[in-house]
């Protein structure tokens, strides 16, 4: 009798232990699900590379999350959702940063003044949204740690989904910005390169002239553009189909510039003249005041 008991027992011991270690054994699926979504922006070779902090909090709340007991694992979970899509927003956020910030690099001033506030507005916006959403993050971790009621949860989750509606219609606002600035510079340029393409020697005070609108430099700058060099053909043209006569390249002031920038713009069309096979001993330079458009007049002068 007592053999068969302690058979039973041993028996009951070992269903007990067979079921803890199939429990033990069971694949946490929420912890390898959100565990992925953060291996895939961690190896992505461009977003990757941005909101590193919010991915280190991610991965911290992941590895609370694997480590929670049965109790604690509901905010656990809650929390490693949260902090995992925040990084991913954050990541977004900063490769809109980055575009934009390219974008104003490649087009300066391009009568785009209005544009470029409300992109400055939307880029403000964004950065506002994203502190607050870590802001509400870590309020929800102060009231989860404190023991506040179910409701305050439910709320601070609702006020947090507005917050990342929020953070997406900004983020597309600035998107939207962007292309419309890119298209304008695009456009703006184009018109350039056609003015060049079509420009025609004309009578002025000093001798057949070519005058260049300001818009083959940039604002308030007196190198040329890469696009206006390459479409300065007619104006060799026009200075080597009389190779006897003198070249005086004059500038003008735009407004809010100089008598030396004017000066240097008009160097910077010799230059570029000189690159082209011109010869130097023909050309001199000077600054104006007049006209006050920024405009640079190349004439022919004397035989």
């Amino acid at each position: 009798m007592l053999r068969k008991y302690v058979s039973l027992t041993l028996a009951a011991l070992l269903l007990a232990c067979t079921g803890l270690a199939a429990h033990a054994a069971k694949p946490d699926l929420d912890y390898q699900r959100l565990g992925a979504s953060l291996g895939q922006l961690a190896a992505d070779p461009i977003m990757g590379g941005y909101a590193q902090a919010e991915q280190a909090r991610a991965r911290d709340a992941l590895e609370r999350l694997r480590d929670a007991d049965r109790r604690g694992r509901p905010h656990a979970l809650y929390m490693a959702e949260k902090l995992v899509d925040l990084a991913a927003t954050a990541a977004q956020i900063e490769d809109a940063q980055r575009k934009l910030a390219l974008l104003e690099r490649e087009h300066d001033r391009i009568l785009l003044e209005a544009s470029r506030r409300d992109a400055d507005a939307a880029r403000a916006e964004l950065e506002r949204q994203r502190l607050q959403n870590l802001a509400a993050a870590e309020e929800t971790a102060r009231l989860q740690a404190q023991g506040e009621e179910a409701a305050q949860q439910a709320e601070q989750a609702r006020k947090e989904a507005e917050q990342a509606h929020k953070v997406a219609k900004a983020q597309s606002r600035a998107a939207a910005l962007a292309r419309q600035e890119a298209s304008l510079a695009e456009a703006a340029v184009a018109a350039m390169q056609g003015n060049l393409d079509h420009l025609e020697a004309r009578p002025g005070e000093r001798g057949r002239q070519m005058v260049l609108d300001a818009d083959i430099f940039a604002a308030g700058q007196a190198s040329l553009r890469p696009e206006a060099k390459r479409h300065l053909g007619r104006v060799v043209e026009f200075v080597q189909a009389e190779p006897g006569k003198r070249i005086r390249i004059e500038g003008h002031v735009d407004t809010g510039g100089s008598k030396a920038l004017a000066r240097q713009r008009a160097d910077a069309v010799r230059g570029a003249l000189v690159g082209a096979g011109v010869d130097a001993g023909r050309i001199s330079t000077a600054g104006s005041n007049g006209h006050g458009d920024g405009r640079v007049v190349v004439s022919l002068q004397g035989g």
